[in-house]
């Protein structure tokens, strides 16, 4: 047996072996950026888009005026026998990021979320769906576009442009990471004289001492490490320079920053920060949510309830008022002022702050203050003090 086909049996197929490698056998970088981080970035905003929707409440009118009907309770409780709201919100959220689209269906009176279907397509007559699979469950109906609500997020998936983009920069990420790693290792020359044994027990040896005994010597705790005759471990002195974490660190706010703004996201908001949490809210709403809630007005309605009901001021309004927390404190002056001018009533307001309305005729009425009055017109002052007779 030669040297070369020695070190070869001992180390693997090079003809070195690093600690990572051989010793800790650590998950490959590419796979970790891409299960780890990616992943994460996205799942994190997905989530906060998410549970952000599910604290608005779905308003139901019927003639103009708001009740809480049947479908009042499919929306904001239950959906299905096996679902509550908040799932099939999430639910639904999820499949448009991830997919881009969600389909809708209704069975009886649950309302269910498509795990798969197919789509044909059509120019001037509707579109049809079949295939239709929920839980394993394959129907074999065929469902025509005014049956089911079809939502879609973009005319192109966002999950594939940030896949596009992240075969890119994952490149950029696995070079600063093994950077990193390189440099802050700790490199060991393992010297064998060449009177030591080339046989498959000085082999053994060998592993052992890479493996098990050279880990736990190199582990945070003291420890010792017995050599036998033949060999010695020498390590190579470091050039004094050692890689920061925190460039990696801005790599991968890089990959947040893109998958943020990839989903109108304020990049303080998806990574946590409080910050200016009032403007970043207002961002949040205007420019993610609002649209989303928006989109889902416009497909229940038109497919759910219809031109004729809609016409009549019978729909549902996906309210995102509530999503945004805000002191009571802060609140009271604007709860004040709507009052006063007439545009909210006692249930009105009631409702504004999270609580339930009374449904009392009196706190339906609306009132307003004597300070206004019709444009040209004066209004009569007001009389006080008492009268002198004598005057």
């Amino acid at each position: 047996m030669s040297f070369n086909s020695w070190v070869k049996g001992v180390f693997g197929k090079s003809d070195t072996a690093t600690l990572v490698d051989n010793a800790f056998c650590c998950i490959s970088t590419d796979r970790l950026n891409e299960l780890a981080i990616k992943r994460w970035a996205i799942d994190s905003c997905v989530n906060k888009i998410a549970n952000a929707l599910c604290k608005a409440e779905i308003q139901t009118f019927v003639n103009g005026k708001e009740e809480r009907d049947l479908n009042w309770y499919l929306f904001n409780i239950e959906a299905s026998p096996n679902q509550n709201a908040t799932e099939f919100w999430k639910k639904i959220v999820f499949k448009l990021v991830y997919e881009n689209e969600a389909l809708v269906f209704q069975i009886g009176d649950a309302l269910y979320v498509a795990d798969s279907f197919s789509q044909v397509k059509y120019a001037f007559k509707e579109n049809i769906y079949t295939d239709v699979v929920l839980k394993e469950f394959s129907m074999s109906k065929t469902f025509n576009e005014s049956d089911v609500m079809h939502l879609v997020l973009n005319n192109e998936s966002v999950k594939k442009i940030i896949d596009a983009f992240y075969v890119t920069y994952a490149d950029l990420l696995n070079t600063g990471i093994a950077k990193y790693k390189k440099m802050n290792a700790r490199k060991l020359l393992v010297k064998l004289k060449a009177m030591f044994g080339q046989g498959e027990e000085a082999e053994e040896k060998v592993r052992e001492l890479m493996t098990d005994r050279m880990q736990k010597f190199l582990s945070e705790k003291d420890s010792a490490l017995p050599l036998q005759d033949g060999m010695d471990i020498e390590e190579l002195k470091s050039d004094g320079k050692i890689a920061d974490s925190r460039d990696i660190k801005k790599m991968i706010d890089d990959v947040f920053e893109m998958i943020a703004n990839s989903f109108h996201i304020p990049l303080g908001l998806a990574k946590g920060d409080t910050v200016g949490l009032n403007d970043q809210m207002n961002a949040f709403l205007m420019f993610c949510l609002n649209p989303i809630a928006e989109m889902v007005n416009a497909e229940v309605n038109r497919k759910y309830y219809g031109r004729d009901a809609v016409l009549k001021r019978t729909y549902m309004k996906m309210d995102t008022s509530m999503i945004k927390v805000q002191d009571l404190k802060d609140s009271a002056s604007a709860l004040e002022l709507l009052f006063r001018t007439g545009t909210n009533t006692v249930d009105d307001n009631l409702a504004m702050v999270g609580r339930e309305r009374t449904g009392l005729p009196e706190n339906e009425e609306r009132y307003i203050s004597k300070n206004y009055a019709p444009q040209g017109e004066e209004v009569e002052p007001t009389k006080g003090g008492e009268v002198n007779e004598n005057a």
